[in-house]
């Protein structure tokens, strides 16, 4: 504490009280006194109504607010770099925030909740002034200090609390922990989150609501915190943008497709959430209130092929100054997802260049398939024999339609039936089930090929040309609404050839429902001419739907027919 020249002779005469004990009671108080008239409101002029606050850790050359309003900062001679100190209101609690380019933004609140030892230095002239007036009625003594004695001391204490000296924050010294953004590349690869799963039932325990440092209550998922899959996928796409990753507006979706266009995918799934609530009093009123969540996150980075190009597990904090809510874990789980972004191989990945080398990427190696032997022929069991090879995609959001290709259990479908899953349920049309495995997704062409380990299957032989007329008759075989319905037969016209952002589809008027989607479109004969894709859904639109050309499936997933 440092003590201006023109105080020293308060702590004089506060010595020479303990030094000439020995002396008379009242001269020894009046000397108090005296010195007292230098020291009215002794926080107020000794600590003035601001503190200081040492901010360690954070990047050089940061900007620093308190409650919106910047403030000056200098240097701290400390040896480390940044290191700085700032001052701050004791009255009223300061909102702290730190600002540095290519830094994610820092905040922290500071309470006046401790007690500035200089604001005691104002019961000096009180303690001397009810001294004198103990003495001075005893001996007799003269007492004409006494109001003045109080007068100072009082006023003092009040003048200090109105300016808020009287106070002291609950923090000294801040380290603030500020992440470093990731990085967008120039032109960099498409990309955007594809998946988030959340591993966390509604009832289990998330954390303690901690009052005075003791536990009181147990938090439970679904009481305190509410976490959606999909707000949390929107929530990633939307930080990638803001970060300047190049980010499909349309996520690749369509009337026709809702698969994803984008070069590579990200994954993320979460199994462990840490989640405290901390009050400072019982009474709510009165409490000051943080709220510590703590997430661990697996992210994976795939490219169009499903292959995992990056798997990382990381870690995010966050205290946010509030009583529970969403924010400290969104907060959190953003500083996981910039944990990932900042791992040295993302970039590299999505800098890849648009080469021969990315072509070869995005046209894999053929897939070798069995030819159906018996291609369905033009009779009256066409439909009948069509039927038995489609079958019913089970998957955990659902469920769509597939159509068989080969004996050998080659399955297409569409690549928003399985959207990210690996494994797929697939039910036969006589009532089998078998365990599909996704093998390729062609997501812009909105197809998938999927595998069951089952021969000897009914199957659709992959037309090497058109073979849809507009205006024919044609059939839609699939699983509309439930799975009760499989393989249900609805009919209806060829409408027309569409050519829509660059992909060829079939127009059609046949009835398609939820559940559809994946099945086959075929003409009497029971020949495949497409996979049922989509619908328009709409006030006044009826029979608009749409199925990717099976002359295109081929090439679109490449694969290569052997006899």
């Amino acid at each position: 504490m440092v003590i201006r020249q023109g105080h020293r002779l308060t702590f004089y005469f506060s010595l020479t009280f303990f030094h000439y004990i020995k002396k008379s009671f009242t001269q020894v108080v009046s000397g108090l006194l005296v010195g007292s008239l230098l020291l009215p409101s002794c926080a107020t002029i000794i600590s003035t109504p601001k503190q200081t606050v040492h901010i360690v850790g954070q990047p050089a050359g940061s900007t620093y607010y308190a409650n919106d309003k910047k403030l000056k900062s200098k240097p701290l001679n400390n040896g480390t770099a940044g290191a700085v100190s700032v001052r701050l209101p004791r009255k009223k609690k300061s909102e702290l925030l730190i600002k540095h380019a290519g830094y994610k933004d820092y905040s922290e609140t500071l309470y006046p909740t401790k007690r500035n030892a200089v604001a005691y230095l104002n019961w000096i002239p009180i303690v001397g002034a009810l001294g004198q007036l103990a003495v001075g009625v005893s001996n007799g003594d003269d007492t004409n200090f006494l109001g003045t004695g109080l007068l100072l001391g009082v006023g003092g204490v009040l003048i200090d609390n109105s300016t808020g000296a009287s106070k002291r924050l609950n923090k000294e010294e801040i380290r603030p922990n500020m992440l470093a953004l990731p990085t967008a590349l120039a032109g960099g690869q498409t990309i955007q989150c594809g998946l988030m799963n959340v591993r966390i039932k509604g009832g289990d325990k998330m954390g303690n609501l901690i009052i005075e440092n003791d536990p009181e209550e147990i938090l439970y998922f679904g009481k305190s915190l509410d976490i959606d899959a999909e707000h949390l996928k929107a929530n990633i796409n939307s930080t990638l943008k803001e970060l300047g990753y190049n980010v499909p507006g349309t996520e690749g979706q369509s009337v026709f497709s809702t698969g994803s266009s984008s070069r590579y995918t990200l994954q993320g799934e979460m199994r462990d959430v840490k989640y405290d609530i901390y009050a400072s009093s019982k009474y709510e009123a009165l409490a000051r209130f943080e709220t510590r969540c703590n997430v661990e996150i697996t992210w994976k980075l795939l490219n169009q092929n499903r292959q995992t190009v990056l798997e990382q597990k990381t870690a995010g904090t966050s205290v946010k100054f509030v009583k529970g809510g969403n924010a400290a874990f969104e907060d959190a789980f953003e500083n996981s997802l910039y944990a990932f972004l900042n791992n040295p191989a993302v970039a590299p990945a999505l800098a890849k260049p648009a080469t021969a080398t990315a072509a070869l990427e995005s046209k894999p190696a053929l897939i070798s398939i069995h030819r159906n032997k018996q291609p369905t022929s033009a009779t009256d069991n066409g439909i009948t024999l069509a039927a038995r090879s489609v079958v019913i995609m089970e998957t955990a959001n659902g469920h769509g339609s597939g159509c068989i290709i080969s004996p050998d259990g080659y399955i297409v479908t569409n690549a928003h039936v399985v959207g990210d899953e690996q494994q797929i349920q697939v039910h036969l049309s006589d009532g089998l089930k078998a365990q599909g495995k996704v093998v390729r997704v062609n997501p812009e062409m909105d197809l998938a090929l999927v595998k069951i380990e089952v021969d000897g299957l009914t199957a659709f032989q992959l037309p090497v040309a058109s073979l849809a007329d507009i205006g024919a008759d044609v059939f839609a075989i699939g699983t509309p609404a439930d799975k009760e319905l499989g393989q249900t037969v609805t009919k209806g016209i060829i409408s027309g050839r569409r050519k829509i952002e660059g992909h060829s589809f079939l127009q059609t008027d046949v009835s398609i429902n939820g559940g559809n989607s994946g099945g086959a479109l075929v003409n009497r004969s029971g020949q495949l001419l497409g996979i049922v894709n989509a619908k328009l859904i709409g006030r006044g639109i009826e029979g608009i739907g749409f199925a990717i050309p099976a002359e295109q499936v081929t090439d679109a997933l490449q694969l290569k027919f052997t006899e």
